[in-house]
């Protein structure tokens, strides 16, 4: 990626914007470009899964990095050289990009949620500049259902259902002089289930079948040889979903705001079955940071035998694992570890997943118009045991992030989108692409974005979108207005 040379002073509140896109740097007397030296790679070994047939590879196919959502990746990320950051504006208002996966040419493919509207964009990874665009309708409701969540299949094509009652796979139409998305697939999913069931997020199993999942507490899935739809509708009537899921090669993992399930399909009437359902206490009311009563993480699946949320408990959040193969001998639950402070403690987001080791943010108190300064700190690495006999804590950290980390195995580094203010009497501060030791947990360094209050105006806040990393060693982060990504600069 070559980023221009052109760059542009910040004011005291937010960056200014050329045009839709901004090149960021503060002025002398405002916060800092840069804290900490440049690290030095320590490669670990591949983020290895089994490859899902119906999907991209993992590390390419959404934002949480595959069907098993463990977000780690085998691209490498900034090491601090001299980083340079560039801004795209989907919109001066509300542009947000919460989802980035990766066509084979290394082209982003993102969805900005408007309010006019959701939109499908392929950029360029250099400039971030529209190769292509999809417009879809605008959202009807205040979820994640709509179009925000999608995933790239096997022929690199999003596989996502807008709020017109249709689930849908894009491909690029490459026979003009610009490429255009254009509609391959198409299913009416009109009396399927009542009226409101907005679809969050649609995947296809190991056999092909398309799974999904809606806020009103239905899943299913669209038969891949006859066509044919199946749902299945929670046990609760207030039990509803509002998370992504998880498939491997046994079955589809969904948490509710009530339960974590594993669902199969009978061989006999092809509809959907609970093959176990796990219970989680779910605190005494929804905490402040949270989308839902209920988890707020999507499934992450742990080797071949263990999966693991976080629940909702009270005073404070657990991290859970659980044995997640049908039948098992003895407790399903491996271990439940409190999370953060108690009385401030919520994630909103996937746990990351490298080998027996989770990490997980804290959300607490989060705002999703975007005020960085209401989040409660808290950064954990909790690790299984080899022998499954429990879970141990392998570092906590202070650390106040607004995203979902990602690991990368190239160079053993854990990269957050964090907010730091200049002092402890001033809101100026500084939005970073913030590096953590994986090992220790120890903060490497910290590269200015660009600056901002961390107020609900701030166009540079996040809102819980993962940190992804690109095959061309950037960083991308979803914000409130758009995009934003930093790379070092190659002398």
């Amino acid at each position: 990626m070559k980023f221009s040379k052109t760059k542009i002073a910040l004011g005291i509140a937010a960056f200014t914007a050329i045009s839709t896109f901004s090149y960021l740097k503060a002025t002398e007397n405002e916060v800092p470009v840069e804290l900490g030296s440049p690290a030095v790679a320590q490669p670990m070994p591949g983020a290895l899964q089994p490859d899902h047939p119906w999907l991209a590879e993992s590390q390419r196919s959404s934002m949480h990095g595959g069907s098993y959502n463990r977000n780690i990746t085998d691209y490498p990320g900034p090491l601090g050289k001299n980083t340079q950051a560039i801004h795209r504006n989907f919109s001066s208002i509300v542009g947000v990009a919460p989802n980035i996966a990766f066509d084979t040419e290394g082209r982003l493919i993102t969805v900005s949620i408007k309010l006019t509207g959701v939109e499908l964009h392929l950029l360029d990874p250099d400039t971030l500049e529209t190769i292509a665009q999809y417009d879809m309708p605008m959202k009807t409701s205040g979820d994640n259902s709509g179009g925000g969540y999608f995933h790239l299949d096997h022929k690199d094509r999003p596989i996502l259902a807008p709020a017109d009652n249709t689930i849908k796979i894009l491909e690029l139409d490459k026979s003009g002089d610009q490429p255009q998305w254009v509609v391959a697939e198409e299913y009416d999913i009109s009396g399927v289930m009542p009226e409101g069931s907005n679809i969050h997020d649609v995947m296809p199993d190991w056999e092909g079948n398309l799974w999904f999942v809606t806020s009103n507490g239905y899943t299913g899935y669209r038969d891949q040889k006859t066509g044919e739809f199946h749902t299945y509708q929670m046990e609760g009537d207030d039990e509803v979903i509002q998370n992504s899921f998880a498939v491997d090669q046994e079955g589809v993992y969904i948490v509710s705001t009530h339960a974590l399930y594993q669902f199969k399909i009978d061989t006999e009437s092809g509809k959907p079955y609970w093959s176990w359902r796990m219970p989680y206490d779910r605190g005494e009311a929804q905490k402040p940071g949270t989308l839902s009563f209920g988890s707020g993480t999507s499934p992450t699946l742990i080797g071949d035998d263990l999966v693991t949320i976080a629940d909702d408990g009270s005073p404070s959040t657990h991290l859970m694992v659980y044995r997640r193969n049908s039948d098992i001998e003895g407790n399903r639950e491996v271990c439940k570890v409190p999370l953060f402070k108690p009385g401030e403690s919520a994630t909103e987001n996937s746990i990351l997943v490298y080998g027996n080791a989770m990490v997980v943010q804290n959300d607490y108190g989060h705002v999703y118009s975007g005020n960085a300064l209401e989040t409660s700190p808290g950064v954990m690495r909790i690790d299984v045991r080899k022998d499954r006999s429990g879970c141990d804590v392998t570092w906590n950290s202070e650390l106040l992030s607004q995203s979902l980390p990602i690991l990368s195995t190239d160079n053993g580094i854990l990269y957050f989108y964090t907010f730091k203010k200049q002092n402890d009497k001033d809101r100026l501060g500084g939005w970073y692409l913030t590096a953590v030791d994986f090992d220790t947990g120890e903060e490497k360094f910290d590269r200015l974005i660009g600056t901002g209050s961390g107020g609900i105006t701030d166009t540079l806040s996040s809102v819980t979108a993962p940190v992804v990393l690109g095959p061309n060693g950037a960083a991308y982060v979803g914000i409130r207005t758009g995009v934003v990504a930093a790379i070092d600069e190659t002398p």
